[in-house]
């Protein structure tokens, strides 16, 4: 296995060091947190993550093919995909606690791989879900071109700008971005199931692409009890408020890890 924090080159391809990155292992950690990257997202983008939670959390974060260590291998564009490799490489997470935690795109792959873990008698404390409505059927839709993607891009995230202005890594990254915006596209689950596990969601008060109803739809996916935690914000509330963020997570984890 690659060292843990850093490249996964040499681990095997369905291993926990291949998908996931630890920049701060706590081996005495009560519970394992997974974070799952929004569409064109990366793991890198909760290194920040690791400093800033209580010592009782092991920290992890999904690296998806496509990009950061992974950028040679080739991006999946299917969720059934996504999520089944997912499932497999974080077995070993279960040996404790596990709390899920999934960013728009992510938030999407959290709950499916939810589903599955469940489904294998692995139990998730926790489903935190952050920036996205509840999967629901939807119309197909005409896929949307690069020009479209970069400016959606452009319009959420002031961090993925800047690369996309420089026409020479615009060109090396839109390969990973539209397999991400396939998986995003084609999942709409006819008869989404509820997960055993209880369900909070996350979204910023101006996120236009989270209605007040989508975020209200996740009741229906849990056997258990669903919470709404809304922030300052827009779509990436969670990084212009990261400070209330991170203490409402510690909060959702420490009363998951009582109940």
């Amino acid at each position: 296995m690659g060292a843990v924090g850093g490249a996964a080159t040499g681990a095997p391809a369905g291993s926990l060091a291949r998908w996931t990155r630890n920049w701060r292992p706590r081996p005495g950690a009560a519970v394992n947190l997974l974070c799952l990257p929004h569409a064109g997202g990366s793991a890198g983008f909760y290194r920040g993550w690791a400093d800033r939670l209580p010592a009782e959390i092991d920290f992890h974060a999904v690296q998806y093919p496509g990009r950061e260590d992974r950028f040679a291998e080739t991006p999946l564009s299917e969720m059934d995909e996504v999520a089944d490799a997912v499932t497999e490489a974080i077995r070993p997470l279960f040996e404790k606690d596990v709390i899920l935690f999934g960013h728009s795109m992510g938030a999407s792959v959290a709950y499916e791989v939810a589903r599955r873990c469940e489904a294998q008698g692995l139990a998730p404390r926790l489903l935190l879900v952050s920036g996205r409505s509840a999967p629901r059927p939807a119309a197909p839709r005409t896929p949307r071109t690069d020009a479209e993607i970069v400016d959606e891009i452009r319009d959420f995230s002031s961090t993925g700008s800047t690369a996309l202005d420089d026409p020479e890594l615009r060109e090396l990254l839109l390969p990973m971005i539209r397999a991400d915006y396939r998986l995003v596209e084609g999942y709409a689950p006819e008869h989404p199931a509820p997960v055993a596990a209880p369900i909070a969601v996350l979204r910023g008060r101006d996120d236009h692409k989270v209605t007040p109803e989508g975020a209200a739809a996740w009741s229906a996916l849990t056997t258990a009890h669903c919470t709404e935690h809304v922030f300052d914000g827009g779509h990436f509330y969670l990084q212009e408020h990261e400070r209330p963020v991170l203490a409402t997570l510690a909060e959702l984890v420490a009363h998951a890890l009582r109940s």
